[in-house]
């Protein structure tokens, strides 16, 4: 008795199992998963008229590269094309930054400003 109601189940499983292997096989069936465009968050800090910011990019293949920019009252001294970046900026003024991020995989960009009050500490 037990067995003919297992032998009922898998017969069922197989029957609905076919046409998906089927399209799997055909090339039909859904990715197993979609890549999703890239995003990016920036945050950034300053003292004694530096600043730095770190990039974090997600979504998309996973395999980034960084490109920087200064937009008011800062510059740069490394990192460029680097996840961080850090420069001089122009004391007791509004500041900003620009990274774009490009994914590697798909060729996808997106890019995000960092703003931040350039402070200095006094002596």
């Amino acid at each position: 008795m037990t067995r003919s109601v297992f032998q009922s189940s898998i017969r069922r499983l197989g029957a609905l199992t076919a046409p998906l292997l089927a399209l799997a096989t055909l090339g039909l069936a859904a990715p197993a998963h979609a890549d999703a465009a890239p995003s990016v968050t920036v945050l950034c800090d300053s003292g004694n008229s530096v600043w730095s910011c770190d990039a974090y990019a997600t979504g998309g293949s996973g395999n980034y590269s960084y490109s920087w920019s200064a937009v008011a009252n800062a510059g740069f001294y490394s990192g460029l094309t680097a996840s961080s970046a850090y420069g001089p900026c122009r004391t007791n003024l509004a500041a900003a930054v620009q990274v774009t991020v490009t994914d590697n995989g798909t060729g996808a960009t997106v890019s995000r400003q960092g703003r931040f009050f350039c402070y200095s500490i006094a002596p």
